[in-house]
């Protein structure tokens, strides 16, 4: 696997160096990684503190033999779609993982509470693949869902370093189930969730999680 950093070097090493323009840039962009780092971490310690003592899982997810023998060959129908506000149940929603099997909601949510990301840009996806660790400490698992058919997600996952759960939702079925779908269903609108372990959403935001702030 390629150090992190290793392209940016090189791009840097492709332009006279010591402009002030080059300078300028690489602090801006230290600066809003920063900036974004503090938001999502705040914004996650701010959830977990609201559930209390107990609600977080101690170990980092990871699938089980137990988890796959959950799966079933032919899922239940979608819940249906309905405003998803602050205490609300999130929508159970089923899943195709990297494996081809098929997993719900609930079966993240046995490993602690989950932090749903729709409509990342690449930068952003990035952005929580650098904060990974630290979401795992807090015992979070972090899951995106891409606007992408399967192989086309997670091709894109691999390309960009990701290492944490990925979910195709090229259809914006599960997008549309959290009222994350623009008005004519064509396109995914950014938004995050924290659904806590019994199922409630503890924390959201509808908008980017941007990296300036």
């Amino acid at each position: 696997q390629k150090p992190t950093g290793v392209r940016d070097l090189s791009s840097r090493c492709s332009r006279p160096a010591g402009t002030t323009s080059d300078a300028l840039g690489d602090s801006q962009d230290s600066e809003a990684r920063v900036k974004f780092s503090t938001v999502l971490l705040t914004a996650l310690l701010a959830a977990l503190f609201a559930m209390g003592p107990g609600d977080v899982a101690d170990q980092p997810p990871g699938y089980t033999a137990e988890d796959g023998a959950r799966n079933l060959r032919t899922m239940p129908p979608e819940p249906p779609s309905t405003p998803v506000e602050l205490g609300d149940r999130a929508p159970d929603f089923s899943f195709q993982a990297e494996d081809n099997r098929w997993r719900r909601l609930h079966d993240l949510l046995g490993q602690g509470p989950v932090f749903l990301v729709f409509g990342a840009e690449p930068e952003v996806l990035r952005a929580i693949e650098r904060e990974r660790e630290a979401i795992l400490k807090l015992g979070v698992v972090p899951v995106a869902l891409l606007d992408l058919k399967g192989r086309h997600a997670w091709a894109q996952a691999k390309q960009l370093g990701l290492h944490y759960v990925v979910i195709p939702d090229s259809r914006r079925v599960i997008a549309a189930q959290f009222n994350s779908v623009e008005a004519g269903g064509q396109r995914t609108v950014p938004a995050w969730f924290v659904v806590h372990r019994s199922g409630n959403v503890r924390a959201l935001r509808r908008g980017s999680l941007a990296l300036k702030g």
